[in-house]
């Protein structure tokens, strides 16, 4: 048995060591790549592109950059010692003394680690400072500790009582239950907000200003919900809440007034959770299959025809604001739907600060994604359509609890390195965190071949909850399936046979060999098709030169004999884009072909926004029964109107006069 155990564990040794060995020299090479980079971009430059087009932490890109730059000489010794990531990631952050000093141990056959090299830091601190200076170097430490432990035990004091009121809050209910215990209950809650006052004053300071002024204030960190907190505590222990004041600070019922309700203004200052809040979530957190009543607001930049604002609406956003630059989008938009609040116009002329008073749910755009085409020239920020980093201002302004900005996947070219830096770093100085969504339209059963990267944006605390919408692959559709029926349309004999043969064709789509064919992107030009573009389309059935005023007839496939490929209407274009039937456009050829082309298919827009409303409001939700019901075949074609009427007088719609 003993013999057996030694050579399981000798085995084990060999492989382990070997695989240690290779990971080491794997980090290295990792590193001379990350290195070369240097030559074409600078150092936040490539950090950026390591995040953005590699999918790289950025604390484990910067850790690259760096081992090049100062382990270079020592990499042999480093790679026989078999050092994994946390080693070197502390030898690249050490002083240049501290890592000769580790490397020198190495070389002398000592077995460091990255805590080892942390210890060595600190000996060369304390070596640095005379004993004078150490001793109050150690003093102001023993200060600040106890400061930060009678600081915690204030925030524990404050948690406690906002607790017992979340408590009695919970328990209080004014018409069904006996006027003894009510007053009893209410004397209570008033008497604990009393005792609650100044313990949260002593831990969090005096917050004055009027509730105006506090719902102005931006939702970053906790700028707002402490003064919120502060202001129901006052109201609180005056005894305004029940009665004729109800159990809001502003007795208001609106929707975009979100936190002003008693519970959830105490619930950023208390790790208990609200008792009311169990009355809200289902009791087993079982998938949605319906949406809540709760309408959440969304403010739409470049919103275009409607894609996108269609697939949020489906997943219960209610439109603030829709702005288009493009007339006949805008009025595609009003003819669809009559009372959205569309705004036509340039958003770099627009101040979206009032909108931050309102607490805006989410904040969406298209931004143009004609300077990163890879059909393009790929001007970037030298294009002046490029409008990332007014999509970045948009948020620092409005300051909305969540956003997400669509693109090509061409912006995370390496040459707009720069530039989606620069679109991060704004982002993130706004205070939010960043998560980058690569969608497929296919994969949510349009058929066409679109990639779409997501820029999705919130707050830590509600990213950390985000989860990308989930893929359904086996919904995959065809060209075939799609528009049999509208290629039939004028009698064309020969519309059943196209569409079988397109439901047949093998083809191979990210080096996987499937069934049917895909349309190509659908793009924005009315005709003038490229060369590759017509060949790509051509092997799919399809003559995109030009859009066709009709579906094809029996005289036309006559005339061009055996080799007769029909075209695309821009009624095709617009089911291919997952537009529904009855979607209309305003405009001719070329302005509708570019509405259609510029679009987000609309399940996408509602997989997405079904996604952040999921992380904003911790329900979950069924994607595969409301996807399936809002777009599949059996979806109904008529549609409440939903109106939007603005709640910021400044930014009221503008009218436009059709020619």
């Amino acid at each position: 048995m003993t013999e057996l155990k030694n050579e399981a564990l000798s085995k084990a040794k060999r492989t382990i060591r070997k695989l240690q060995k290779q990971i080491s020299e794997r980090l290295f090479k990792m590193a001379e790549e990350v290195d070369g980079l240097l030559e074409h971009l600078s150092y936040k430059e490539a950090t950026q592109f390591l995040y953005a087009g590699c999918e790289m932490d950025q604390t484990e890109s910067s850790t690259y950059l760096k081992v090049s730059q100062a382990l270079k000489d020592s990499r042999s010794l480093l790679q026989e010692a078999r050092v994994q990531l946390p080693m070197l990631k502390a030898l690249a952050n050490a002083d240049e003394d501290v890592r000769e000093e580790t490397l020198s141990r190495i070389r002398g056959g000592a077995t460091i680690g990255a805590r080892d090299v942390n210890a060595i830091q600190r000996g060369f601190r304390r070596n640095r400072q005379t004993d004078s200076e150490w001793s109050v170097k150690q003093q102001f430490q023993r200060s600040a500790k106890l400061a930060r432990r009678r600081a915690t035990d204030a925030v524990a004091d404050v948690d406690l009582g906002a607790a017992e009121i979340l408590r009695l809050l919970g328990t209080y209910r004014p018409k069904r239950m006996p006027p003894a215990e009510r007053e009893d209950i209410r004397a209570a809650i008033r008497e604990q907000a009393q005792a609650l006052l100044p313990l949260f004053v002593a831990a969090y300071g005096s917050h004055e200003g009027s509730l105006e002024d506090i719902l102005a204030l931006p939702d970053v960190g906790s700028t707002r919900s402490l003064p919120l907190a502060h202001a129901a505590i006052i109201a609180l222990s005056q005894g305004r809440f029940d009665g004729d004041y109800g159990f809001a600070l502003d007795n208001s019922s609106l929707e975009s007034q979100w936190a002003t309700h008693f519970q959830e203004c105490l619930q950023p200052i208390t790790s208990a959770i609200a008792p009311i809040t169990f009355d809200i979530l289902p009791a087993a957190q079982t998938p949605l299959t319906r949406l809540p009543n709760q309408k959440l607001s969304v403010v739409e930049l470049c919103a275009g025809a409607g894609g996108m604002s269609l697939g949020l609406e489906n997943a219960g956003f209610h439109p603030l604001a829709l702005f288009e630059f493009d007339k006949h989008a805008a009025a595609s938009l009003r003819l669809n739907r009559p009372l959205w609040n569309v705004i036509e116009g340039d958003i770099r002329d627009v101040d979206f600060t009032p909108f931050r008073s309102h607490g805006v749910d989410l904040l969406v755009g298209g931004l143009p994604c004609q300077p990163y085409s890879v059909d393009g020239k790929g001007l970037g920020k030298d294009d002046p359509r490029d409008l990332l980093l007014d999509g970045a201002r948009a948020v620092r302004e409005m300051q909305p609890r969540a956003f997400v900005f669509e693109n090509v996947a061409g912006l995370l070219h390496a040459r707009h390195a720069d530039h989606l830096g620069s679109f991060l770093r704004q982002l993130k100085k706004a205070g939010y965190s960043v998560q980058i969504v690569r969608m497929e339209a296919e994969e949510y059963g349009v058929a066409q071949e679109r990639t779409r990267m997501l820029f999705v944006g919130m707050r830590s605390d509600k990213m950390a909850a985000f989860r990308a919408p989930p893929t359904f692959p086996e919904w995959r559709s065809n060209l075939g399936d799609v528009l049999e029926d509208l290629m039939a349309a004028n009698r064309w004999s020969g519309a059943k046979a196209w569409a079988d043969a397109l439901r047949s064709q093998l083809v191979v789509r990210n080096g996987v060999e499937k069934v049917g064919a895909l349309a190509s992107t659908v793009v924005g030009r009315k005709g003038g098709s490229r060369e590759k573009e017509a060949a790509r389309w051509a092997r799919k059935g399809i003559d995109i030169s030009t859009v066709a005023n009709a579906a094809p007839t029996q005289e036309q496939a006559d005339k061009a004999g055996p080799g007769f490929l029909p075209q695309l209407t821009l009624r095709m274009r617009a089911r291919l884009q997952g537009f529904p039937d009855w979607w209309d456009f305003v405009g001719g050829k070329d302005s509708t072909a570019r509405q259609v082309g510029n679009a987000v298919p609309p399940v996408v827009g509602q997989a997405i926004g079904l996604a952040v409303r999921s992380a904003l409001t911790s329900k979950f939700f069924d994607y595969s029964i409301m996807l399936r019901e809002t777009n599949g075949p059996g979806a109904s074609l008529l549609r409440e109107v939903v109106g939007a009427q603005s709640i910021v007088p400044a930014l009221q719609r503008t009218k436009m006069a059709l020619a």
